[in-house]
């Protein structure tokens, strides 16, 4: 049998898998829902995390099924997930609390939130501070989560120093004052564990991940991945971070700089699911009368580092059409920021600019937001941060001493290329300048 490589994204509310060849070629695919996120009224953002195991249980089961109808062996498997999600458990390896989302509100990182929680729910005895991908594959290997290594991408946000790859001091101090225990840092590509012949290695985060899947390996290229939220991430021959943004590194020299914004596909999810229909009204209405921050609860991460911010605007829509077409319009601008705040801080977009994710798939969006950034943008079509994982999957087993190198060998396809609207290129960019006066940046 021909060996084969699965790629696995926990996302927010789904979790996909892609069975791939050596070459990167799709064979098969499988998606499975997750427990609906809960908001809380204390800005909590949590969910359950035994779904994550079930919903990868089952892609498991289909994908490998599909593999041998096809008559290919799995052989590696990495799982990506979003940014600093994690949950606690107890010496015995059990969930104590519901998962704290990426986008929890309750702190500013996730061991402030751990430690909030903590106090907040009077738990006592040992505590392990977990992320979703060692919560996820403890259960594949029958292990307990505190017992698989993290790697340094999914635990950055936590307090991972990359330039010692290990836990900043100061971190690892604050967690033992409140008797909670942080797992080991490895590289993204390390053997994780195994089942049967399938080898499990450590990923890196969806916004690495679907970086990668895009192509976007040069320096000062960019990926802008729409999901249900958007991230960014640009390729810096350095290590840049600030408010709201940082740097992932992969397992070499680049630096994959950027950070998660709040707002994206879920921004509009009142308008689901028929938003093509919306995207043509929303082309045909032309610019919107009134300009958005258009979050849909409390707390930004990026480009705006504001636990409080909520929900702004210039003035009201005119109708629905006008609605939607100011919620694009606003998380293209926040787009555009973001790439701004990036560059003043010493990683400046000079190259390409990709786009992933199913908002990749808008047209419209594309255009939109073409204009607003006044320059092209490609949409990758065949891009995902399952495709990443899968990416790093075959790099893991192919060329585990340099994983970055075994990634760069693959030649994927470019995708659609949307260019600027000419005749509404300065009404946006009026609109911008609005829009950086409505959050005081001048």
């Amino acid at each position: 049998m021909k060996p084969a490589f699965i790629g696995i994204d926990i996302a927010t509310e789904s979790t996909r898998a892609l069975l791939v060849d050596e070459n990167a070629k799709v064979l098969a695919t499988a998606n499975a829902k997750l427990a609906p996120v809960i908001r809380g009224t204390d800005n909590s953002v949590t969910q359950d995390p035994n779904s994550w195991v079930i919903a990868v249980s089952s892609l498991l089961n289909e994908i490998q099924a599909e593999a041998t109808a096809l008559n290919y062996k799995p052989v590696s498997l990495v799982i990506s997930a979003t940014s600093g999600t994690f949950t606690l458990v107890d010496d015995e390896g059990k969930a104590v609390i519901p998962a704290a989302m990426y986008n929890d509100a309750r702190a500013g990182n996730p061991l402030d939130r751990a430690i909030f929680i903590r106090k907040a729910e009077n738990l006592s005895g040992n505590l392990h501070l977990v992320h979703t991908p060692e919560f996820v594959i403890a259960a594949l290997l029958n292990k307990k989560p505190q017992d698989i290594a993290a790697d340094w991408s999914h635990a950055l946000k936590t307090g991972v120093d990359l330039r010692t790859k290990t836990w900043d001091p100061q971190i690892s101090a604050m967690a033992a004052m409140q008797n909670l225990k942080l797992p080991k840092i490895v590289a993204p590509g390390a053997k994780l564990g195994s089942i049967g012949d399938l080898n499990i290695y450590a990923g890196m985060t969806d916004g690495c991940t679907a970086q990668i899947s895009a192509g976007g390996a040069d320096l000062g290229s960019a990926v802008t991945t729409l999901g249900t939220t958007m991230v960014i991430k640009l390729v810096s021959n350095k290590d840049v971070s600030g408010p709201g943004f940082y740097s992932h590194l992969l397992p070499a020299n680049n630096w994959l700089v950027g950070g998660a914004s709040n707002l994206g596909g879920i921004s509009f999810k009142e308008f689901a699911p028929d938003i093509k229909n919306w995207d043509l009204k929303a082309e045909q209405n032309g610019p919107a009368s009134f300009v958005t921050y258009p979050l849909i609860s409390t707390g930004e991460r990026f480009p705006v580092a504001d636990k409080n911010l909520q929900s702004i605007a210039s003035g009201s829509a005119l109708n629905e059409i006008d609605n939607y077409r100011a919620i694009l319009e606003g998380i293209a601008f926040a787009e555009k920021l973001s790439y701004e705040i990036l560059a003043k801080a010493g990683a400046p977009l000079t190259g390409v600019l990709k786009t992933a994710g199913g908002g990749a798939k808008s047209k419209v969006w594309c255009k939109i937001r073409a204009t607003v950034l006044n320059r092209p943008i490609i949409a990758q079509t065949n891009s995902g941060s399952d495709l990443g994982a899968a990416l790093i999957a075959i790099a893991s087993h192919t060329s585990p001493s340099d994983i970055a190198a075994g990634i760069s060998q693959f030649a994927l396809p470019a995708g659609d290329i949307y260019q600027p609207n000419s005749a509404e290129v300065d009404t946006l960019e009026n609109n911008y300048s609005l829009f950086k006066t409505l959050l005081s940046l001048k």
